[in-house]
């Protein structure tokens, strides 16, 4: 997933300072409960041990390679909390038979999981690290009485509905993701040919006319029609003809591969290719390279066809200099050429020099 990095670094910062703060919160809540014989195990604990912990991933995270490593830094987080609040659970019972509280281990690991956002598939490894280790130390020391089944079933409960609902809101995230390409592909993309629509063909022969403009390169502009395209739709049904459109396309991809050519679907059986920084006899090449392609496809024609084989008529309209030119001019060029490659009979090319 595509994000900006320093707004993330900055929004995960900040959730680790949030973090450090609600330590220090607790902090003052459960010194008002702790008998004043432990005042000192326990601020030893928070502030010596998990404190200094949340400020070393802090100063981490200034780490260049810490985005890419920041779930497994994360996860490494909630770890060495959880443990060591399991040792100050163990602690406190063992040398003054005082039962501190479970509930920061579950705090910990929502707050990691959601806040600093631990992907699923790591957090079940880590929560499953934090259940045994809870499920050893009931073992090893029975903090809770009789309730030990209970607190164990609270605390594996807990940890497994984080785990679950990170599963649900990583999935819900990866459905909005698809559903959103999806959009962008249809909002971009002739779903037919798989090559761009009017509206984007448009725009992206906008941003290539300029940058043309910028570094005083050359442009060509093709018109495509497929010949007698109705008298085939005609005589073999529609189905066919959306073959051919998709035919057309396969073609144009083979012959067309750079990453600076724009290819589109202009409507109907009308396609445009548009390309920059090009010489004219290699555009003639490709033309030529179009037309090889469609008589090798072998085609049957519709009977009263002006050729027997599926066949396409090109326009082509070749500036060196496009500094006075817009697309609509270059398109309405390419046109006039594409008309004259029909009137001299099809299945050839007209390129014109602007």
């Amino acid at each position: 997933m595509r994000f900006n990095k320093p707004s993330e670094l900055r929004r995960l910062r900040i959730a680790l300072i949030i973090g450090a703060v609600l330590v220090l919160v607790f902090m003052a809540a459960d010194l008002l409960l702790l008998p004043s014989s432990m005042y000192q195990l326990y601020i030893f604990d928070r502030l010596l041990i998990q404190f200094p912990i949340i400020l070393t991933v802090i100063a981490i995270s200034y780490w260049r390679k810490f985005i890419q490593h920041r779930a497994i830094v994360f996860a490494t987080l909630l770890v060495a909390l959880s443990y060591s609040n399991y040792w100050l659970i163990w602690v406190c019972w063992t040398e003054h038979d005082f039962i501190f509280p479970y509930e920061g281990t579950i705090l910990y690991a929502f707050f990691c999981v959601f806040a600093l956002g631990i992907p699923f598939k790591l957090a079940i490894t880590v929560n499953l690290i934090n259940i045994l280790g809870f499920l050893g130390l009931m073992w090893v020391a029975p903090v809770y009485g009789d309730r030990v089944p209970i607190s164990a079933a609270f605390v594996s409960g807990s940890l497994f509905i984080c785990v679950y609902a990170r599963y649900r809101l990583d999935r819900s995230v990866q459905m909005l993701k698809q559903t959103n390409d999806r959009l962008l592909k249809l909002s971009k993309y002739d779903p037919l040919s798989d090559l761009l629509n009017r509206r984007a063909l448009r725009e992206q022969s906008e941003k290539l006319l300029a940058l043309s403009k910028r570094h005083k390169v050359s442009m060509a502009v093709l018109m495509l029609d497929l010949d007698d395209f109705k008298k085939y739709n005609d005589a073999f049904g529609h189905q066919q003809g959306d073959e051919a459109i998709k035919i057309q396309a396969r073609i144009m991809k083979q012959v067309f591969k750079r990453e600076t050519d724009i290819l589109g679907r202009y409507g109907g059986e009308e396609f445009i290719i548009v390309l920059s920084d090009i010489k004219k006899d290699q555009v003639a090449k490709h033309c030529q390279a179009l037309l090889n392609e469609w008589e090798e496809a072998a085609l049957q024609h519709a009977q009263d066809a002006k050729h027997p084989l599926v066949s396409c008529s090109i326009g082509v309209v070749f500036a060196k200099s496009v500094n006075n030119c817009s697309i609509d001019w270059l398109i309405d060029e390419a046109d006039k050429a594409l008309y004259d490659a029909k009137e001299r009979g099809k299945a050839q090319f007209v390129l014109k020099e602007a």
